[in-house]
C-alpha cells in the first residue's frame, strides 16, 4: 500500500518525544499517514486549530503503533474545518500528507 503521494501536499513529520503539534491552524484535507516501519507509541489526530481542541470530539484517527512493522501508508481523506493537530506519545514515526 505504499503509493506515491500526489504533487503539491504539504507534509508534517512526527517524531519521537514530541506532543501535541498544530500543523495548521486552518482547514486542511488530510490525505495519508505514511509509516516508515519501526516506532513504538501513539499517534492521534484532531480536527483543531489549537492544543486546547484535542478533545475526543475532535479525535477523528487514533494510531497504537507497534514495535515494528511493515512500511505502509494509511489513506484518510478527511477534511479538518478547523485545523489539524497531532498528539504523539512514545516514540512514533510518521509523515503526515495533507493539503490547503
Amino acid at each position: 500500500m505504499n503509493q506515491p503521494v500526489a504533487q503539491g501536499l504539504l507534509f508534517s513529520r512526527v517524531s519521537g518525544g514530541t506532543s501535541q503539534t498544530i500543523v495548521s491552524s486552518t482547514g486542511v484535507y488530510v490525505e495519508r499517514v505514511i509509516l516508515p516501519g519501526t516506532y513504538v507509541g501513539t499517534l492521534a489526530l484532531y480536527n483543531s486549530a489549537t492544543v486546547a481542541g484535542t478533545t475526543a470530539a475532535n479525535n477523528f484517527l487514533t494510531l497504537g503503533l507497534p514495535t515494528s512493522s511493515i512500511p505502509q501508508s494509511i489513506e484518510v481523506g478527511i477534511n479538518c474545518n478547523a485545523g489539524l493537530v497531532y498528539d504523539a506519545t512514545g516514540t512514533p514515526l510518521a509523515t503526515i500528507a495533507y493539503g490547503k
